[in-house]
């Protein structure tokens, strides 16, 4: 649950920027695509428009998961400890 929450929390605030930005910019009624107009009120454009910013940011944020992992847990590399100096030494036994 907590990573869940990890990964849709900050997608779902970046999309809601990303919505307010692109529509203050621009209007959803001159958005078309060879002359014919992609949606047919602005709510639809809003909705899909946040859908696919949620969907960006939620891959984004997905990676930055991915990646801040600690490298025992990517590739399962376990470094062999180095031998201990009383082990070598036998003047400090």
């Amino acid at each position: 649950m907590k990573k869940a929450i990890l990964l849709f929390w900050p997608s779902f605030l970046i999309a809601g920027f990303a919505t307010m930005m692109f529509f203050s910019i621009f209007d959803p009624y001159e958005l078309s695509l060879h002359g014919a107009r992609l949606f047919a009120d602005k709510l639809t454009a809003y909705s899909v428009f946040f859908l696919i910013a949620w969907s960006f940011g939620a891959l984004n944020t997905a990676i930055v998961l991915l990646l801040e992992k600690p490298v025992q847990d990517v590739n399962r590399f376990c470094p062999v400890p180095p031998p201990s100096a009383s082990m070598g030494d036998p003047d400090q036994a």
